[in-house]
């Protein structure tokens, strides 16, 4: 009778402990929280970036203080340890004489900080980094190329010459690319202290090459590196026709509906080698019917497997008409970049839309997406916010996305998706679009800390008192990657308040919906837990020796 007891209770707890090495803690973990904060003195007439350096340490970059005669202020950037504090950092970048929004910043593993900013005195890269945390700053050598537009930087894994890290620039060229139009890629083999020369990463007779032509993409989306083997991928966008971008109609420079985006890949040993660059088309929209899907960004990432993912929005119409697009992700493996999946709702499509997506990811299939959704307004032009959404099956045929309104604040105020585009003028003057209209910001900031939790930046350039720039901390529920332990064998723990917002729209084969509030003391673990998979072990093994014994007993 003992036996009889006994046995079904310890079974139980076996299964119970197999079950938990084998289900991801997040099951049962807190929502996705998030805390919003206001950079002091900080502008909304900015593209804030932001990177995360040793010790999780926080460092974004965005415009601040006092702005010049275009109406911006300076390149400023600021630091915190836990994503809720920041200041600026003691000393700033010093090489600037016509700051632009347009600005990026990379952290690497020695601790070194590198920012930069394109500067309209010669519409050049001005580039400098800090190796004490941001008290002083030395100038980068070969950056300042001219007539170059949207630099992204990406930090590789060491030079096996230098030791030191590998960090690649990005860019396109602006005008020049009416003539002939590339992005280009400049490699550091030095921690960014010199960059060699820019090397085009799309070779004469390739269909992206032909795409590129008569200056139709609206830039580069962003540059990435698997930090396992090196290789780099660039991300970008064009629109496509029979005969490439030159049939593209209306012409268009600087903001270009792409219906096409492209993921060009070298190994790290071959980025300064033209003609080394292998194009990939990741989304091809070009119909009919025809759709855009580069409003003004379609970024990619990689996770630590080195899947690939690139997040887009798609509009229901072609162009001129933005409005009701969705935001969508297709992946692949790093390895088989001509073979990507079908694409996944993020948001779904209909009533103002949604814009501007940024991606990140962590371990295989964990990945979180910002974007702005719009909002209707009685008797007025939408509003829009900034929202985040979670995946944590992105890699299944049917990923699960949780999403959630970041703020209250409202980023863009009584504009139509198309306007925030700058599909304000039309037919032979839409070449012009990319210089006359008034458009939203091209490009925010995502990234995640060691134990992977989010960070988003992001600007209120809404003309109203609230404008400003503006940091989303993840303070509770699923992160991307494993969170270690503490010496003293205790979880990582992280502690938030709570911010502002409702509920925002999701899409996929199964979404929800949150707000970013709520105050959580600590963030669940996405890993199994072995130790249990161990008791468990322990206790099946119990139970069989339990059920001889009874066997034996009945015998």
């Amino acid at each position: 009778m003992t036996v009889r007891k006994v046995l079904f209770p310890v079974l139980a707890v076996g299964v119970v402990g197999l079950l938990s090495a084998t289900v991801p803690a997040t099951a049962a973990a807190h929502p996705l929280t998030l805390r919003t904060v206001k950079l002091a003195t900080s502008s909304g007439i900015s593209e804030p970036r932001v990177a995360v350096g040793p010790h999780d340490i926080r460092y974004v970059v965005t415009n601040a203080g006092s702005a010049n005669d275009i109406g911006i202020g300076a390149e400023t950037v600021y630091r915190s340890a836990d994503g809720i504090h920041w200041k600026k950092t003691a000393g700033q970048p010093t090489d600037q004489s016509e700051a632009t929004t347009d600005v990026d910043i990379v952290t690497m593993h020695t601790g070194r900080v590198l920012t930069s900013e394109l500067d309209y005195g010669g519409i050049n890269f001005r580039t400098q980094y800090s190796d004490d945390g941001g008290k002083t700053w030395t100038e980068s050598v070969g950056n300042t190329y001219a007539d170059t537009d949207r630099q992204w930087y990406a930090v590789g894994p060491d030079d096996p010459a230098t030791h030191k890290p590998r960090v690649y620039l990005l860019f396109h060229n602006l005008l020049s690319g009416v003539l002939q139009h590339n992005m280009f890629v400049a490699t550091s083999t030095d921690g960014g202290a010199t960059f060699g020369p820019p090397v085009p990463v799309a070779t004469p007779g390739q269909q992206d090459y032909l795409d590129l032509q008569c200056a139709d993409s609206g830039g580069p989306s962003n540059i990435m590196t698997d930090k396992r083997t090196g290789r780099v991928f660039v991300v970008f966008g064009t629109r496509s026709s029979p005969v490439g971008g030159c049939g593209g109609q209306p012409p268009e420079v600087n903001v270009v509906a792409a219906n096409r985006v492209w993921v060009v890949s070298a190994d790290a040993a071959q980025t300064r080698i033209p003609g080394m660059w292998k194009p990939h088309l990741a989304v091809n929209d070009t119909g009919p019917p025809a759709h855009i899907v580069g409003m003004q960004l379609a970024p990619g990432a990689l996770d630590s497997a080195g899947n690939v993912y690139v997040a887009y929005p798609e509009s229901v119409h072609d162009y001129p008409n933005y409005d009701g697009g969705a935001i969508k992700v297709v992946h692949a493996s790093g390895r088989h970049l001509d073979s990507w999946s079908k694409p996944t709702v993020v948001a779904k499509p209909g009533g103002a839309g949604n814009i501007l997506p940024h991606i990140v990811a962590g371990a295989p299939g964990r990945v979180d997406v910002a974007w702005y959704h719009g909002v209707p307004v009685q008797g007025h032009k939408p509003d829009w916010f900034s929202y985040v959404a979670q995946s944590l099956d992105a890699l299944t045929a049917r990923p699960h996305w949780k999403s959630l309104r970041l703020s209250s604040v409202i980023t863009e105020h009584n504009a139509t998706a198309s306007e925030l585009m700058g599909a304000c003028l039309q037919g032979t003057q839409a070449v012009l679009n990319g210089f006359a209209c008034s458009r939203s910001t091209d490009v925010n900031g995502i990234a995640i800390d060691s134990c992977g939790r989010l960070t988003v930046v992001w600007p209120a350039q809404a003309n109203l008192r609230t404008d400003a720039t503006y940091v989303s901390q993840q303070t509770g529920g699923p992160t991307l990657l494993p969170c270690r332990t503490s010496a003293s064998g205790g979880s990582v723990t992280v502690t938030g308040g709570s911010g502002g917002g409702s509920a925002g729209s999701s899409g996929g084969g199964s979404s929800k919906t949150g707000t970013a509030s709520g105050s959580v003391a600590g963030l669940a673990s996405t890993g199994g837990r072995p130790v249990l998979a161990i008791v468990g072990l322990v206790l099946v093994a119990a139970a069989g020796v339990l059920l001889g014994l009874r066997h034996r007993a009945d015998g």
